[in-house]
């Protein structure tokens, strides 16, 4: 299809007549909200068409007159609040003015403001302040400590508060946390009280030393209070997940989550000293294989532990998927013993297994005296093998038990991890070394190619499943901390 061009000089005027339609809406919206009286609004429209247009005079002349009255009808409503009790409203109000002059000035306006403007803005502002800090210490008095913090933070909110009305709320909010955290010890919530206590030592960007000392006063008591001393025993497996994986797997998942993550918990939790807990377990078990519950929570109440940690590999599913399977061909050597055969009968042409000649090479042990010599020929066969490319799909799923020191469970979970890579093997039946393959063909047959591949992705599978028993196993145990 043909397209058409419109020359500049043509587009020119087109896109100043859309620039001024959409400046002649926005004069149109303005107008119909300052005849229903909503002045504010209005003269945000206007604002919008003097920013598209800067020489349409009847939207100017309009925000003028429709700001004087926005003005004079806050102003006047803001007194009615006042005298109502409800300085907030009422500073509100001036808030919304003020932003509104703030939109006048951006596009090169100014609207007068009464003379007294200033000084009443600051009084009703200032009252908002007080009525926000009185009504905080009501609610302290009370108890109420959400509503107190949020009355004290919003005394220095939108209302131009002065430095001593500033530091004052920051005070009071200070205050009021410290004394929250102090009910929450009390009624042991103490990861509650150790949060408040943070939160108020960040009210203020460099907070008083007498601040930071109760906050240190209050979360050492609460870790004292609410850290829970955790053991971990050995990873074990399943029968058959330890015939695919192998013993070594459990032992690297157990050393890598004793050298890394175990050692990084969490406020709240400490974890006991493993060597101590397995001395007491083979104390216990005398020679018993199981790891009981009921045995695992008499070794913690010697060793002094809160809770124990069980993990066991419980499950693994391997799967080959998208495996492209190629068919191959290969000549081997191969000897063969043909015949065992006496030297003079070979002389005079009577031996089995003569042959007349067809591309194989005989060979014969050299004897004396009539002795017999096994006869041995060299054939060469063609074999088929085949190469497999595709991707190997693990899954492996652990249990994961938390006992207490009566050996009762007190939660469980289930962690897993599930990893692919690509793989390549080859199948023959028979010894591969005899298909003296080279370049890339013997890849396939190569042992440490194989554990390579296999290796990745159990590595892959191993960390994450540390990184998810240890979260799980600390999101646990934290769940039960308030």
């Amino acid at each position: 299809m043909a397209s058409t061009r419109l020359p500049l000089a043509t587009l020119l005027p087109l896109a100043l007549l859309a620039a001024c339609t959409s400046a002649t809406d926005r004069l149109n919206d303005g107008i119909a909200l300052q005849s229903q009286g909503r002045y504010i609004e209005a003269v945000y429209r206007y604002a919008d068409a003097v920013e598209k247009d800067r020489e349409l005079v009847e939207a100017q002349d309009r925000l003028l007159a429709a700001g004087d009255s926005a003005v004079t009808t806050a102003m006047d409503d803001a007194d009615d609040l006042e005298r109502r009790g409800d300085p907030v409203q009422a500073a509100g109000l001036y808030s919304r003015i003020d932003r509104m002059l703030a939109r006048v000035r951006e596009v090169g306006l100014r609207i007068d403001l009464p003379g007294d403007y200033g000084t009443i803005r600051r009084a009703i502002f200032d009252n908002a302040i007080d009525w926000q800090m009185v009504r905080g210490d009501e609610a302290t008095q009370d108890g109420r400590w959400g509503d107190a913090r949020g009355y004290y933070m919003g005394a220095r909110g939108d209302y131009l508060p002065s430095r001593d009305q500033v530091e004052e709320s920051y005070d009071a909010e200070t205050r009021v946390l410290l004394q929250w955290a102090e009910v929450e010890i009390e009624d042991f919530r103490p990861r509650s009280a150790f949060g408040l206590a943070q939160e108020a030592l960040e009210v203020r960007a460099s907070p008083s030393r007498e601040t930071v000392l109760a906050v240190r006063d209050l979360q050492d008591r609460a870790l004292a209070e609410g850290t829970v001393v955790l053991a971990v025993l050995p990873v074990t497996g399943s029968p058959g997940v330890r015939d695919y994986l192998g013993g070594e797997f459990e032992m690297s998942l157990d050393q890598d989550l004793g050298l890394d993550h175990w050692n990084r918990p969490p406020l709240f939790i400490q974890m006991a000293d493993p060597l101590i807990l397995r001395n007491e377990l083979r104390g216990l078990l005398r020679g018993q294989v199981a790891q009981s519950p009921l045995v695992v929570g008499r070794a913690l109440d010697l060793i002094g532990a809160d809770l124990g940690v069980l993990i066991r590999l419980s499950g693994i599913e391997v799967v080959e998927e998208d495996v492209d399977v190629d068919r191959h061909e290969a000549i081997v050597e191969r000897n063969v013993r043909r015949a065992v055969v006496n030297p003079d009968d070979a002389g005079r042409g009577r031996g089995r297994g003569q042959d007349q000649g067809r591309g194989r090479a005989r060979g014969r042990g050299q004897g004396t005296g009539g002795d017999q010599v096994p006869e041995t020929e060299v054939v060469m066969d063609t074999v088929t093998y085949t190469t497999h490319r595709g991707e190997l799909l693990y899954y492996v799923e652990a249990d994961i038990t938390l006992v207490d020191t009566s050996g009762r469970e007190v939660s469980r979970f289930t962690s897993s991890s599930r990893q692919r890579g690509p793989f390549e093997r080859g199948e023959f039946d028979g010894d591969p070394s005899i298909l003296a393959l080279e370049g890339n063909r013997a890849r396939f047959f190569d042992p440490s190619i194989l554990a390579g591949q296999l290796a990745d992705i159990e590595g892959r599978i191993m960390e994450e499943l540390a990184v998810t028993i240890a979260g799980g196993t600390f999101d646990q145990v934290l769940s039960g901390i308030n």
